[in-house]
C-alpha cells in the first residue's frame, strides 16, 4: 500500500510561514501609511487653496449668504457673491472683492474688481500712514487666481492694521481707496468668508 504524504511537508510549511510574514508586514506598512493620510500628494492637478470644504459652504449657505447679492451664471455654471455694503454704483471709485463659486468644479475663487476711475488702470496702493510704506500694484484684467487671492490678503492684512486705511495714487495724490468703513468691514467679511468656504480658517 503506497505511503501517504504527510501533512507535515517542510515546504509547505514555510510556504505558510512566508504567507504570514508578507500578509503581517502589509499590514503594518497600511497601518502606518493610514497615519500620514492627511500629508499625502496631491496628484488632482487641482490647488488645494481653492477645493470647497463642504462645511464651510454650508456655513455659508446658511448664515453669511444674506449678506451677499447673488449673480448666476448659468452657462458657466458659476455664481457670483457681492457683499451687500459695497456700493452698487458701478462709477464709485474703489474695489471690490467677490467670491466666486464654481458648484461643478467644487472650487471657490476671490476676484478684485475695481471700478469707477480705476477700471482698467493699474493701480498703486499703499498701507495707510503708518512709518514701512508697503506698497502693492494691481493690475488690469489679472486673470491668475493666486494673485487675486496673494493680493486680497495683502489689502486685508493693511486693513487689519491700526490705522486700518489702504491709499490708491490717483492724479499724483494719495487718496482713501475705501470712502467710508461699510467698504472696509465689506471686504475683511468677504476674505474671511471665502477663507471659510475653502477651510483656511
Amino acid at each position: 500500500m503506497p505511503k501517504s504524504v504527510s501533512h507535515n511537508d517542510p515546504s509547505q510549511a514555510e510556504m505558510f510561514r512566508l504567507i504570514k510574514i508578507f500578509g503581517l508586514a502589509s499590514l503594518a506598512l497600511v497601518l502606518i501609511l493610514s497615519f500620514f493620510d492627511g500629508h499625502r500628494a496631491n496628484n488632482s492637478g487641482e490647488d488645494p487653496t481653492f477645493t470647497i470644504k463642504d462645511a464651510g459652504l454650508l456655513f455659508f449657505y446658511n448664515v453669511r449668504r444674506i449678506d451677499y447679492r447673488t449673480k448666476r451664471l448659468a452657462e458657466a455654471k458659476l455664481e457670483i457673491y457681492t457683499h451687500k455694503s459695497f456700493q452698487k454704483d458701478s462709477t464709485f471709485n474703489t474695489v471690490r472683492l467677490d467670491i466666486i463659486v464654481n458648484k461643478n468644479n467644487q472650487t471657490a475663487f476671490l476676484f478684485l474688481k475695481s471700478q469707477g476711475n480705476y477700471l482698467d488702470r493699474k493701480m498703486l496702493l499703499r498701507n495707510g500712514e503708518g512709518q514701512k510704506q508697503d506698497h502693492l500694484t494691481l493690475l488690469p484684467n489679472a486673470s491668475n487666481r493666486q494673485t487675486h487671492l496673494e493680493n486680497a490678503r495683502t489689502i486685508g492684512y493693511w486693513l487689519q492694521q491700526e490705522s486700518g486705511t489702504v491709499q490708491v495714487l490717483s492724479e499724483n495724490k494719495w487718496l482713501p481707496l475705501f470712502e467710508g468703513e461699510r467698504e472696509k468691514q465689506a471686504f475683511l467679511h468677504t476674505l474671511n468668508d471665502f477663507l471659510k468656504i475653502t477651510g483656511r480658517q
